[in-house]
């Protein structure tokens, strides 16, 4: 085996392990965006706030702001 190809080969464990460190990051930032969507649109709904204007305001279906809703009781 050739050094070079050697060395490309030695790459790899590295260039998998930053792809999924990188869409571990990506998964982990979209999580706490929902999740931060998701509190907004229950203080919304605490405050009386229609599904529409909800939906407007964070971007959430009416399906999952009726989920919110029924969480909260």
């Amino acid at each position: 085996m050739s050094i070079e190809i050697r060395e490309e080969v030695l790459k790899w464990p590295n260039s998998f392990y930053d792809r999924g460190k990188k869409e571990g990051i990506e998964e982990g930032i979209e999580q706490g965006e929902r999740k931060a969507k998701e509190q907004f649109a229950r203080k919304l709904l605490q405050k009386g706030m229609g599904h529409a204007e909800i939906s407007e305001l964070t971007g959430l279906s009416d399906k999952e702001i009726i989920k919110l809703e029924d969480q909260n009781g």
